[in-house]
């Protein structure tokens, strides 16, 4: 009976959602923009277009790049780098990000030695780590993946975050939860008493940054992706996923199957016991203790040496990064001047 009530149950939820996607639609509204929780998914043919609106490329060149052919040109070589710095796989001072950028290809079933391929390509194509030219090195990198890894994916994959987005969809479950002061000021101080409020919490950061579902809990992969500046092999593995399986309703109700799951698996992978870390800050700005940083509006890594200049936001002489909004400038620098009407200097 209890079968039949929750098989019901599901059936009105779903018919529920497909009304609603109907209404929206006859509305004129696109529902696969209503995107759950905040959760982030991109393709790179999306994130290819993204970068070629940033960057001014012409549009003619889509078509050449659609059809996996990337000319050795500078051009191509710095929209690459910003497709690599949009979907993560890609840091100026760190380089390529595996963890990433292997997601976004699939490798032929038969084919045993793709990744030493790779690995090969990518130390004779950066031999010494040479870091003063990062589009080049981010598209010597992707070229190796293209090349030697497998085939290049059409989906739209998980879009892992920055720290500050982490934070703030935690602040945002505080204050859906309603978290007591006295809780606040004891996650402020780096403690998390296992209470009811805790584990409802950490469910809500899970769900809100979508490495958990509530139909079928944790997503490993996800969290794999989420951690990729400490990727953790361990997430992936089969014993992981046996783990969380045999808590899928063992322990009663959700909040506690999550803390429970966080406590005893997958809190010392990856990044150990991050969202305490995250929860902590999060505490702290409810609480009004802490502030968010000024952010960085300029940069001393990895200036540029190309001879392309998009649209003088650099200077082709140094690599120094101006910041204006219009107008003739000038390099602090060096005295290489640019003009609006060009994207060389001279």
């Amino acid at each position: 009976m209890a079968a039949i009530m929750s098989s019901r149950a599901g059936c009105t939820v779903l018919l529920l959602l497909q009304l609603a996607a109907i209404a929206s639609s006859l509305a004129g509204c696109d529902s696969s923009l209503d995107v759950p929780h905040l959760a982030l998914t991109k393709s790179f043919s999306r994130a290819l277009q993204d970068c070629m609106e940033y960057l001014q490329v012409p549009g003619y060149r889509y078509a050449e790049y659609a059809s996996n052919h990337y000319p050795d040109d500078p051009e191509t070589k710095c929209l690459l780098r910003c497709v690599g710095l949009n979907l993560r796989w890609w840091n100026d001072t760190t380089g390529v990000q595996p963890a990433i950028m292997k997601r976004f290809f699939q490798p032929d079933p038969a084919d045993a030695e793709y990744e030493n391929r790779t690995a090969e390509c990518l130390e004779k194509e950066l031999p010494g780590g040479d870091d003063t030219d990062c589009c080049c090195s981010a598209y010597e990198s992707f070229r190796c993946y293209l090349q030697y890894y497998g085939n290049l994916l059409p989906c739209a994959l998980f879009y892992p975050e920055d720290d500050s987005r982490h934070v703030r969809a935690a602040q945002d479950c505080i204050e859906f939860l309603q978290i007591p002061e006295k809780l606040l000021r004891s996650y402020g101080a780096g403690s998390f008493p296992d209470a009811p409020e805790t584990r409802c919490l950490l469910r809500c950061f899970f769900l809100r940054t979508g490495v958990f579902h509530v139909e079928s809990g944790f997503d490993v992969v996800r969290l794999y992706s989420r951690d990729f500046e400490s990727p953790d092999e361990r997430y992936l593995a089969p014993e992981t996923q046996t783990k969380l399986h045999e808590l899928r309703g063992s322990v009663g109700e959700q909040c506690t199957e999550v803390y429970v799951a966080y406590r005893d698996v997958l809190g010392e992978l990856g990044r150990p016991f991050f969202e305490y870390d995250v929860l902590q800050k999060a505490a702290q700005r409810a609480l009004g203790l802490a502030h968010e940083a000024e952010p960085v509006t300029t940069t001393t890594v990895c200036p540029s040496i190309s001879d392309y200049n998009y649209k003088e936001l650099n200077c082709q002489n140094c690599g120094r990064l101006l910041i204006t909004p219009t107008g003739r400038i000038t390099c602090a620098r060096c005295m290489k001047n640019s003009s609006p009407f060009g994207k060389f200097f001279f």
